[in-house]
């Protein structure tokens, strides 16, 4: 059997992400990430804006209050590696997963079948949820992979567990491929004929989903005063709400009254584009193909998509809204133009130090030279004074010589012929 450590780069960062998961999705560990990550909750933004995982699509699948924590972790878990300071992270997995941690010590090699038998033979009749499966799985994976334990990668088990954390991922990117535009083109004859059964404009003009329902309602309305121009108004009102497609609006806007959301009003909030309802006409013809929803059920269909269309739009609004961090981006944004303000402050510093050394380098200078100066005079005076002395020297030397000629010159005079 293979028994492997080894971990391709693509595997970590699934290992990383999926880690982060189990961690922020295990509800009982909710209250101690909250504990760990407000002690040091701004290095750890910090480390987790530089991960590069703010934005990850696996993260906002998860409800509002699980993808807090999951952001918590993300933090946590970045700072770490980037610290190599693990302390945190291995107190979360031995308060929240307690039993994988336990497991590991008490095997010298990991295989994920034993595992997961091992799991339900210790819950008893308690059914083993499969997300509760999946998580205890990636942390097992995870600490075979910190503490270098071997495991097994060639049993059933092993390969399941990993179908299932690639299909999470695929299908991110099926979402996308499914209803892109290249898709919609492709399916542009059948999403015409549903335009067309709806008797809804090819290029509608709704600037919000209450719109297009309060069009459906009157559409309704119009088919039953041309099936019966003598209706009285009265109970073509009471009937519009009878006939399908409107009667599902009805009976669906009545629902989240009972949940006490005001269905005009939640309606009017969302905007809806072309391809918004290009996407609505999509998802059933992909209902037709695949979970055989037939045409009797199809209004039903649509209707149902359009209100979930409004609920999970006004649901990411509000968790948008909840989870945002911007009080922490701006602190970052802060704190940048600190450090700018730090490093020029550093740099002028600097600045003042070389000039004092250059002008106290330059007065010395200046001082040496004044006192060399100081000394050149004195000595040019005394110089002076020499010259001076020598210049009267001079004048009585030439006076002796003078008074010498003259007297030779006399001497000769009286000697006789």
């Amino acid at each position: 059997m293979a028994y492997q450590i080894e971990i391709l780069p693509q595997e970590s960062i699934m290992l990383n992400q999926f880690l982060i998961i189990a961690l922020g999705g295990n509800s009982y560990l909710h209250p101690f990430i909250e504990t760990f990550y407000r002690k040091n909750e701004w290095k750890y933004y910090e480390a987790y804006k530089r991960s590069g995982l703010i934005g990850n699509q696996l993260f906002s699948l998860y409800s509002t209050q699980s993808e807090e924590r999951i952001r918590q972790v993300a933090g946590i878990v970045a700072w770490s590696e980037q610290n190599n300071d693990y302390a945190q992270v291995e107190q979360l997995i031995k308060k929240g997963y307690k039993f994988v941690y336990q497991y590991l010590q008490q095997h010298s090699y990991i295989d994920f079948e034993h595992f997961m038998r091992t799991i339900s033979r210790r819950k008893k009749s308690e059914m083993v949820k499969e997300v509760e499966l999946v998580y205890q799985n990636v942390v097992l994976w995870y600490l075979c992979v910190r503490e270098d334990r071997p495991f097994n990668r060639s049993n059933i088990a092993w390969k399941s567990f990993q179908d299932v954390l690639a299909t999470t991922i695929n299908e991110i990117k099926l979402q996308k491929v499914i209803f892109s535009k290249e898709m919609i083109e492709k399916h542009k004859e059948a999403i015409s004929l549903l335009y067309k059964k709806y008797n809804i404009p090819k290029n509608p003009r709704f600037n919000s989903l209450g719109t297009l329902l309060e069009y459906l309602i009157s559409d309704n309305l119009k088919r039953i005063y041309t099936n019966d121009p003598n209706c009285p108004s009265e109970q073509a009102e009471q009937r519009v709400f009878q006939d399908s497609p409107a009667k599902y609006i009805g009976a669906l806007g009545g629902w989240l009254k009972t949940l006490k959301i005001h269905e005009l009003d939640a309606a009017e909030q969302i905007p809806l584009t072309k391809r918004d309802i290009d996407m609505v006409f999509l998802e059933i013809l992909y209902a037709q193909k695949y979970n055989y929803i037939s045409k009797e059920e199809q209004d039903l269909f649509f209707i149902t998509c359009l209100y979930l269309k409004c609920l999970g739009s006004l649901y990411r609004d509000t968790k948008n809204l909840y989870l945002d961090y911007s009080k922490y981006d701006f602190y970052f944004e802060v704190k940048s133009k600190e450090t700018q303000i730090k490093e020029q402050e550093a740099k002028l510093s600097r600045k003042r130090w070389e000039w004092e050394a250059t002008f106290k380098r330059q007065q010395r200078e200046i001082d040496g030279l004044t006192s060399e100066l100081c000394l050149a005079q004195a000595r040019i005076r005394q110089l002076e004074q020499q010259m001076n002395t020598m210049d009267d020297y001079t004048s009585e030397v030439h006076t002796l010589r003078n008074f010498v000629y003259q007297e030779e010159k006399n001497d000769e005079g009286k000697t006789p012929p």
